[in-house]
């Protein structure tokens, strides 16, 4: 996730902007080669601002600089930070504040959205090295919900050199390939509670089936609607299905062995690949 506070200190002029621009690409140039394939940002390249004239779209055509920097950055940039059907996490997003404050190095507390991306998608952020603030590998914010305020850290990498730290190394190694846990619990002592209902008899046919999976624990019936099979996944590991089989949109809350959101997504998946019709 890009930290789209590290530019709010805008350089003097280009040629101090294309000294930070080395830097934050080298940055995602080792990002690259331990398997980051995009960086999430809230703007595009023409809104990024690197000094008083100059974008970072600017960077990106300004033939002066290194061509090998400027194709670091190609296409590196997605928008936007929370997608809308990642429901589970936008829910998180919307129900809080989320701050950042760095009263020693001048930044006065202000809401971070790339900051708030990186920890409800449980990744990294990386920021330009415009202010000592973002030359931490730990960043904090604080969550402001109903008025309870509780911190949270984000890991932050700022230089190719981060990446050799043990911390950050463990983070991208978590990133990477995924090791889904499998239930001990046998097949059929796998609960399933099915309220009295319409859809009891499509229902129990779609927990038959889900049941088989290792990754499955328990299921439940819950409120229907929908047409995705996968009609939403949670950061707990629970997993609502839509038997879309009729029309009726009867469904299932799942239970797996997720333990975050991003190997729930992944249990997602193997149960459309193989139960979806």
């Amino acid at each position: 996730m890009y930290n789209e506070l590290s530019i709010h200190e805008l350089s003097a002029d280009r040629f101090a902007a294309n000294i930070k621009m080395q830097l934050f690409s080298e940055t995602i140039a080792e990002a690259i080669q331990r398997g980051f394939l995009r960086v999430k940002s809230h703007h595009d390249s023409h809104q990024i601002q690197l000094s008083g004239d100059y974008t970072l779209y600017d960077w990106l055509n300004n033939r002066e600089v290194n061509e090998v920097l400027r194709n670091n950055m190609y296409g590196m940039l997605v928008l936007p930070f929370i997608k809308d059907e990642d429901e589970d996490v936008m829910a998180y997003y919307v129900e809080a504040d989320y701050y950042f404050e760095d009263a020693a190095n001048g930044i006065a507390r202000t809401n971070c959205a790339g900051l708030t991306a990186a920890h409800l998608y449980e990744t990294l952020s990386v920021s330009v090295q415009s202010n000592p603030a973002w030359t931490k590998n730990i960043l904090n914010i604080t969550v402001d919900s109903n008025g309870e305020c509780t911190t949270k850290q984000v890991n932050n990498v700022f230089s190719r050199a981060c990446f050799a730290l043990p911390a950050i190394g463990n983070i991208v190694e978590n990133l990477g390939e995924i090791d889904l846990q499998e239930t001990p619990i046998a097949i059929n002592d796998k609960q399933f509670h099915l309220t009295s209902h319409h859809g009891q008899q499509e229902l129990n046919a779609l927990w038959k089936k889900l049941k088989n999976s290792p990754y499955v624990q328990e299921g439940l019936s819950v409120e229907w609607g929908g047409k995705r099979f996968i009609r939403k996944t949670y950061v707990n590991g629970q997993i609502e299905i839509v038997d879309n089989n009729n029309d009726m949109g009867y469904a299932l809350l799942i239970s797996t062995t997720g333990r975050n959101k991003r190997e729930t997504d992944a249990i997602a998946e193997i149960l459309r690949e193989k139960y979806e019709r």
